[in-house]
């Protein structure tokens, strides 16, 4: 099991979305005061912002060394500190009066956002524990449900396109059947933006049950997926865990898959190169017998 990443590299505003869930429920309110409105946090006392989240002093004292910091004082200079570097109506949701192109806007800033965040939040150590145990697996499954369903089965076809032996699955059903069949040399590959997705977790706990590793890929490093996991990476956007979906997330998701390839790709250079040369001549064998019988 992975112990949480390195609290002091992360970027204040990234920290408190990504932690809000972990937070007790009056702690959530301020965070959510925090991210809707962050220069105005910046000017105010513990005092006022109490009262504007109509909670104790030592809520908002207990929440901010939930999130690293040893009070409300250095949080608040870490988001004045921040603040310049980022635009505030980023977490400002997109109102009927918009434009399209304000929307374009909006949207392509978030996707450059996020892969920053994900960039930002990279652990080195997760990521090569993550290519090692895949690159060592007899089998691998991959995991996934709605849009996390359609990242895993890219996962299938970028890691088979590796030499690595891989399924993808997105009925909870055939998770249980394939995880109840693995052992200590297989790994599993779960995606879940919130790290709380009921089937997931339990096919995990069958596949764990058995032996197999686990390498996650989450949106929350303190939710239960990540915290049972062998390795677990970030991937990183500015939607809620329980809103999941958003072609954002699905983008950060799919590039930490491809990260995950490459790494693989770097350790067996010769041999990968060799498989994509018989593979482009198998499929282009293929086309041209196709052109032949038209």
């Amino acid at each position: 099991m992975q112990s949480p990443i390195g609290m002091e590299r992360q970027e204040v505003l990234v920290k408190v979305r990504t932690l809000r869930p972990t937070l007790r429920p009056a702690e959530r309110d301020v965070a959510e005061f925090i991210l809707t409105d962050p220069r105005r946090v910046t000017t105010m006392t513990i005092t006022q912002l109490s009262k504007a989240c109509k909670c104790s002093e030592t809520t908002i004292t207990r929440m901010s060394k939930a999130l690293g910091y040893q009070g409300f004082g250095e949080l608040k200079m870490a988001i004045a500190t921040e603040l310049p570097q980022r635009e505030t109506n980023l977490f400002e949701a997109i109102g009927p009066e918009d434009s399209l192109h304000s929307v374009a806007g909006r949207f392509f800033y978030n996707c450059i956002q996020s892969f920053n965040d994900t960039r930002n939040f990279l652990e080195a150590s997760h990521l090569e524990q993550a290519v090692d145990l895949l690159g060592s697996s007899s089998r691998v499954g991959c995991f996934g449900f709605g849009a996390s369903g359609l990242v895993a089965k890219d996962a299938q076809q970028k890691l088979l396109r590796v030499g690595v032996k891989t399924w993808s699955f997105v009925d909870p059903h055939e998770q249980i059947f394939f995880a109840n069949g693995l052992s200590q040399s297989d790994t599993i590959l779960c995606i879940s933006h919130s790290g709380e997705t009921k089937d997931i977790l339990e096919s995990m706990s069958v596949a764990e049950a058995n032996g197999a590793k686990i390498i996650s890929i989450v949106g929350n490093p303190r939710s239960k997926l990540a915290e049972s996991s062998d390795v677990f990476l970030l991937a990183l956007s500015n939607e809620l865990p329980f809103r999941s979906g958003s072609m954002v997330t699905r983008l950060c998701q799919l590039a930490m898959v491809d990260l995950l390839t490459l790494g693989i790709a770097t350790k067996r250079k010769e041999d990968i190169l060799e498989q994509f040369d018989r593979n482009q001549q198998a499929v282009y064998h293929r086309s041209m017998d196709g052109q032949k019988e038209r």
